[in-house]
């Protein structure tokens, strides 16, 4: 494509008005959701709506502005404000909230009531049946949970810090306070992979015996969502932390589904019982994936292994080339529940190897990408469990407007470029009379 074409291209993008539409398309209600959060702050003496400070930290975040005094400076225009409006439904709105203002707000604001407007997008879109092709076997959509962290300190920050001792180069030991945050993504497609709950580790008070860990926050994560979402058919996906018989049984007691990484070392009497079913001589089946590698499988290993949850075992292998030329063999091996067959052999493989979206799709993107959910927007600790499910929520938003776009792919388009595209038309494109019927009226939206 030439310059001149791209140029002609970018003209027919409406920037920040597509994104309104698309964010009005899929959730028409937002504004209620949001409205309808419990507001802390005491009514006699607020300036802004809920609307107008949700959908403020919402913009700061698919804009991509970092920090809040970026946000502050960027946003200070006529075009910003009178969008803001639109967005908010505040007509009486004559300026751009302060960062303070936000934060304030944020430090006071329950995560709980963000976590519920989350909850009810995500149901939203599992009821509008709009990725009902992308579940496991025509039937269990796919959760991947994972843990990451997301601000570390050398002093003290609170009492709910998590605490490690490590050594410096030169030998000296140095105490480092952090927050830990375990993050659970249900996969709707393979470009819209999108946060369903959150669990942040961390300890009680300063003064416990053991400190909090990602095993015992997937307890807590998994027992949300079973209350939260009690008849989704589901299925549980993790690296090999979450490979024991437990977290299994948790599982089971909740009539999901799993499917796990399995290493050597951590279910080594399942990995020699697979071994061992291997060498007895079990069926392999060639050809699978874009990588034409090998496949095999055993069901109920854990018979052999001397387990009591259901453990069925399955493998694949390809052959590839390293830098320096040399062949070299990549080896998977998972473990599920979901009985393996001739048929089912590939797909199953194929979601096993997803497992990474949540790490690169997820907390890749938005560590190093557009979010950069590790810089510090406020120090109180309950105002940055709400930055960082803000951040979430606008993730949401942001990926169905990428997966909708149809100038995106066209141009070759990076999630960084495209969010510089947004905050180019947020501060300088007007939105008339003749958009917001564009946004509001009943438009048929198209995903990949």
């Amino acid at each position: 494509m030439k310059k001149r074409d791209k140029r002609e291209k970018k003209k027919k993008n409406r920037g920040i008005v597509d994104f309104m539409m698309v964010t009005n398309h899929f959730f028409h209600s937002l504004n209620e959701w949001i409205s309808e959060m419990n507001d802390p702050r005491n009514q006699s003496y607020i300036t802004y709506k809920q609307t107008d400070l949700a959908y403020l930290t919402i913009l700061k975040n698919v804009c991509g502005q970092y920090t809040m005094r970026q946000m502050e400076e960027n946003f200070n225009e006529e075009n910003c404000i009178d969008t803001l409006r639109i967005m908010s439904g505040n007509r009486n709105l004559e300026e751009m909230p302060h960062y303070d203002t936000l934060n304030y707000y944020l430090e006071r604001l329950s995560p709980e009531c963000l976590a519920g407007v989350r909850r009810k997008m995500v149901t939203s879109l599992i009821r509008g049946k709009h990725f009902n092709r992308g579940r496991l076997q025509g039937k269990y959509w796919r959760i991947i949970i994972d843990g990451t962290g997301l601000f570390c300190f050398h002093e003290k920050h609170c009492d709910n810090c998590l605490c490690s001792t490590k050594k410096t180069e030169d030998g000296k030991k140095v105490k480092l306070y952090y927050h830990k945050v375990l993050e659970a993504k249900i996969v709707f497609s393979d470009n819209v992979v999108i946060s369903l709950g959150t669990e942040f580790i961390e300890n009680e008070n300063e003064d416990v015996s053991k400190q909090d860990c990602e095993i015992n926050a997937a307890k807590r994560l998994l027992a949300r969502i079973k209350k939260e979402y009690p008849r989704l058919p589901i299925c549980i996906q993790g690296d090999a932390l979450y490979a024991t018989e437990p977290f299994m049984r948790q599982c089971r007691e909740y009539r999901w589904k799993y499917l796990l990484t399995q290493k050597e070392t951590r279910q080594k009497n399942l990995s020699e019982g697979f071994e061992w079913i291997k060498a007895g001589g079990i069926e392999h089946y060639p050809g699978l994936c874009k990588e034409n590698g090998n496949g095999c499988y055993a069901n109920h290993v854990e018979e052999v292994a001397g387990k009591q949850e259901i453990m069925n075992v399955f493998e694949y292998e390809y052959e590839s080339r390293n830098k320096e030329g040399k062949r070299r063999t990549i080896r998977f091996q998972w473990i599920t529940n979901i009985e393996l067959t001739k048929r089912n052999l590939e797909e199953m493989i194929k979601a096993g190897r997803g497992r990474w979206k949540i790490e690169n799709e997820g907390f890749n993107n938005q560590k190093n990408g557009l979010y950069r959910i590790e810089h510090l927007n406020s120090r109180n600790g309950n105002a940055m469990k709400n930055h960082y499910l803000f951040t979430q929520i606008a993730d949401i938003l942001m990926q169905l407007y990428l997966a909708w776009n149809p100038y995106v792919k066209e141009l070759k388009q990076s999630i960084k470029n495209t969010s510089s595209w947004l905050l180019e038309s947020f501060r300088r494109q007007t939105v008339t009379k003749e958009d917001v019927q564009y946004i509001t009226r009943y438009t048929t939206v198209y995903l990949e």
